[in-house]
């Protein structure tokens, strides 16, 4: 069983990185408006648990400010609706606000060609809706939207949101406001260059020094700033080009350059290095840290001018933060986010076989104070290293749909739908082993069990076609939510077998074990 746990511990090593429960940070000129996305729901309501905009001000606080209920008539080519609301965007003068909306569709013989992104913008009390992934100029002015066809026949769509005409523009795009100037030019990073396509469809070409990873524009369109990653011989740096001139200034080296951003006149870039917030100035001077948190920075947004920066932590707590201190004030504390369930190892599951173990993976799950499933209080068991928080499912749960809501002292809560099930048999990976002519696997899933550790009768395992037999089927000693199966190999076994076990076709597992001779 050590070598199951090892192997184990290395499968979870490759389980994907955490999602945020703000996502997506957008705000105004001033800062006095901050946007995100989440598909978390705050406390008390009956909002869903796909992902909306909200929006806060200090009048307000946070309100719900976008939502789609519900993805409407579904067929096997994708949900009607878009309703994964996300990209929240806002004008510097605050008074036009826009996002994208998406749903899953797919792409085949069989569905016909169908657009997964709706841009949807709100301006002058009237609401419009563009085809396409959206990003809009710095003024409000111009939509840029790009579409599945756009991207694949290499153009964008650029809208003048005044007079409502719509052009083509050669070049595609699927990029983020940051890389809009107000006047509809973008910008389009590649690996030794940027490129800037404005909406008449001129374009230029402005070779960089180094790599790069990210660039963005002023508003102006007059500075380009692009970072880029730390190299084997190199160190992650910063840098500005001059889009009148081509000059090219070298800004400042570190270690993990990212989320850089440029204020409204040009003239102070805002960056992130080792987890915590930096400015500069566009010439290279005055280089100074703005944060020195003990929590590390994974997101943030900086208004205009520059005064006000909103940043979520590790801890996925969001933060107002004062640019000149660097003083911030908690807006909304720590908030778990699941981004994805496990049976203890991959893949993903939305099966929770009673008895076993379910490992939640997300953000903010170790500040976690209530978990209710089928609203049942269920006990969170955290991991030391803060990468899950995990829970045994109750063995007399009933079959059928059931929510899991985590919460802690956030107001604002997450959920997802598992499906219980009595048997929904697997073989852990690597938990498979012959050994002095006993097979030893190590399964989830097996069922109830009587006062001995017993599974139900009627269990069978199988060698290719020939039936086995079982030594011991029953909870697995000293490991919770596991069952260890015992099997007499055979005289005269294969180098290697398919062996399965289980009850009937519905309620049965298959592995490839190795016999020898």
């Amino acid at each position: 069983m050590i070598w199951t746990l090892l192997t184990l511990g290395l499968l979870l090593c490759a389980l994907p990185a955490a999602g945020q429960a703000f996502q997506d940070l957008a705000t105004n000129a001033d800062g006095s408006i901050l946007y995100f996305a989440s598909p978390i729901r705050q406390k008390g309501t009956d909002q869903t648990f796909y992902s909306k905009i909200f929006r806060w001000t200090a009048a307000t606080g946070v309100v719900l400010a976008a939502e789609v209920r519900d993805p409407g008539t579904t067929d096997t080519c994708g949900p009607s609706q878009f309703y994964q609301l996300n990209k929240p965007q806002v004008s510097t003068d605050g008074t036009v606000f826009g996002y994208t909306a998406t749903r899953p569709v797919q792409v085949n013989r069989f569905c016909p060609p169908a657009e997964s992104n709706q841009g949807i913008i709100g301006r002058l009390g009237a609401t419009v809706r563009l085809d396409g992934n959206l990003a809009l100029s710095p003024n409000g002015r111009y939509a840029i939207t790009a579409t599945f066809v756009g991207i694949s026949d290499d153009f964008h769509t650029v809208t003048d949101l005044s007079s409502g005409i719509s052009g083509l523009v050669a070049g595609a795009f699927n990029g983020s406001p940051r890389r809009v100037t107000n006047e509809g030019t973008i910008l389009t990073p590649k690996p030794s260059a940027v490129i800037l396509t404005e909406r008449s469809g001129l374009t230029r070409v402005l070779p960089s020094k180094w790599a790069v990873d990210d660039a963005i524009i002023d508003p102006a369109g007059t500075m380009v700033d692009y970072s880029t990653r730390l190299g084997p011989t190199s160190p992650a740096r910063l840098s500005a080009i001059n889009v009148l001139s081509g000059s090219e200034t070298e800004l400042t080296t570190g270690f993990s350059m990212g989320s850089p951003q440029i204020t409204s006149g040009g003239t102070t870039i805002f960056f992130t290095d080792t987890n915590q917030l930096f400015s500069i100035g566009i010439g290279g001077a005055n280089r100074r840290q703005v944060t020195s948190g003990s929590e590390p920075i994974v997101s943030v947004v900086v208004s205009g001018d520059g005064r006000v920066a909103y940043a979520v932590t590790a801890a996925s707590r969001l933060l107002r933060i004062d640019t000149a201190t660097g003083t911030s004030t908690e807006l909304i504390s720590p908030t778990p986010l699941i981004t994805a369930t496990y049976r203890v190892y991959p893949p993903e599951t939305s099966i929770a076989a009673v008895g076993s173990l379910i490992d939640l993976y997300g953000s903010g799950l170790d500040g976690a104070v209530q978990f209710t499933l089928c609203g049942r209080s269920v006990l969170l068991q955290p991991d030391s290293l803060k990468r899950f928080t995990r829970f045994q499912v109750p063995w007399d749960l009933p079959e059928g749909a059931c929510q899991g809501i985590i919460s802690s002292g956030s107001p604002f809560e997450h959920g997802i739908n598992l499906d219980v099930r009595l048997y929904d048999p697997r073989f852990a990976p690597g938990g498979v082993a012959a050994t002095n002519g006993v097979i030893v696997a190590y399964m989830t899933g097996l069922g109830p069990v009587d006062g001995s550790g017993n599974i139900a009768s009627g269990f069978q395992c199988r060698l290719d076609s020939t039936p086995a037999e079982v030594l011991y089927a029953g909870l697995a000693p000293g490991f919770t939510g596991f069952y260890q199966v015992n099997i007499r190999v055979p005289a005269s076994p294969p180098l290697q077998a398919s062996l399965t076990c289980g009850w009937d076709l519905d309620r049965q597992a298959v592995t490839t074990v190795m016999l020898g001779r």
